[in-house]
């Protein structure tokens, strides 16, 4: 189940736990009641991995829904005040798949923290909201939380954030403000919703979303403070699942490259093999090129490339900048291992996998500089043939010419 917290300062993206699993409450633990209820889960599963607020209505879909157990995977119970919870875990595959075969995206469970502000005026006065003591607010909020697998955190409100952003600030809409306050928590997106009541009773809202400096403006109306809040963060959710949700590309879609520095020795090498090809848009990474201690991948991949540096980038493991960008329309990614992560006389664990490479000019490095491959990754690439741990899969043909330090693919 979902809880909205209370942000502490140096937040960051979240991994959703659970995001194959959907909850209902029941009044026993029979068969019967569970199967009523396995088209309604795996409904609920698909709108939570998709980021889709709606999911088309089809032919398929209907014929899936109606052998819904079949994606199953297991079940289990808790107790609840009235009765029992029972908790539907899917298989993430078989529903990955199924999205697929429906065409629709998928989101990985690597999401975006979103911070929210709440300012109101109700004709007895104009106030910053304290969500956590607002009791149907904050239920409003984590329903959304949980329908759309979307994290939503809370500022505390103490002193601090109260003098950071005063209401007359968020009553203006201002951003500057805003993205002040919000520097506190280092969330990757700050909302601010300013709720206000007509003379007739209803309820009108307009929203800031800031997303890594990007600014959107959107507004709603609604009967209650409540639905106009789920309102507001069901549109947030809409517009992070469109930056975010991957759409399937075809198998013989052309690779990209990333070409990395600093890479010292096997374990370095390693490292960043799996972190990449632990990233969920990400089809699998191979090495194109390896000499000295640069590493060029080539990289099928999912969806965009700037969804993969977003992917990168909610890690917090590397900043981006111009350079990336203007790698990115030369068709390659430049990163280096950090500095402080490399090996000294023993290689170490390292935390952080990547950060950013300005783009290198072409070196004049002689044919001596460059003609060692990393140790250790030569002799496993070329030497192992066994399918075991250490065989990278590199055949003969990945150590060309080593005069020449690795270009851009044209």
């Amino acid at each position: 189940m979902f809880c909205v917290a209370l942000l502490s300062p140096l937040s960051h993206a979240v991994k959703v736990e659970n995001l194959y699993r959907a909850s209902f409450p029941v009044a026993d633990q029979t068969p019967q009641s569970r199967d009523k209820l396995a088209a309604a889960g795996l409904t609920r599963v698909i709108v939570r991995a998709s980021g889709a607020r709606e999911i088309p209505d089809s032919e398929q879909l209907r014929s899936v829904l109606a052998q819904a157990n079949r994606y199953m995977q297991q079940f289990s119970y808790e107790n609840a005040e009235e009765g029992y919870v029972v908790n539907l875990d899917y298989a993430k595959s078989a529903v990955d798949t199924l999205l697929r075969k429906l065409d629709l995206p998928i989101w990985p469970d690597k999401r975006p923290q979103v911070l929210l502000w709440l300012a109101q005026d109700d004709f007895q006065q104009r106030q910053m909201l304290n969500v956590a003591e607002q009791e149907l607010l904050l239920e409003a909020v984590q329903q959304v939380e949980a329908e759309r697998a979307l994290p939503i955190s809370l500022p505390v409100m103490d002193l601090d954030d109260r003098l950071a952003f005063p209401v007359a600030q968020a009553w203006s809409l201002n951003e500057q403000s805003l993205m002040a306050a919000s520097s506190r928590y280092q969330s990757d997106v700050a909302v601010l919703g300013r709720l206000s009541i007509t003379g007739s009773g209803q309820w009108l809202a307009s929203w800031l979303l800031v997303d890594r400096g990007k600014l959107q403006l959107f507004d709603g109306r609604a009967a209650s403070a409540e639905e106009l809040v789920q309102d507001g963060l069901n549109q947030v959710a809409d517009y992070l699942a469109a930056q975010h949700a991957i759409v399937a590309s075809p198998v013989d879609s052309k690779p990209h490259f990333m070409q990395l520095d600093n890479i010292s020795d096997f374990k370095s090498y390693r490292k960043v093999l799996d972190y990449l090809n632990g990233l969920a848009m990400v089809r699998y990474a191979e090495p194109d090129l390896v000499l000295a201690d640069q590493l060029r991948l080539r990289l099928f991949i999912d969806g965009q490339l700037q969804q993969l540096v977003d992917a990168i980038a909610l890690d917090k493991v590397l900043q981006a900048n111009q350079a990336i960008a203007e790698a990115s329309q030369q068709g390659v990614l430049y990163y280096q291992l950090p500095e402080t992560q490399l090996p000294q006389t023993q290689p170490t664990q390292m935390d952080n996998v990547l950060q950013p490479l300005a783009p290198q000019g072409e070196s004049s490095s002689s044919a001596e500089e460059g003609a060692s491959l990393i140790p250790g990754i030569a002799e496993q690439a070329v030497g192992t043939s066994d399918g075991s741990e250490n065989s990278v899969g590199l055949t003969d043909a990945a150590a060309i010419d080593a005069s020449q330090r690795p270009r851009p693919p044209q």
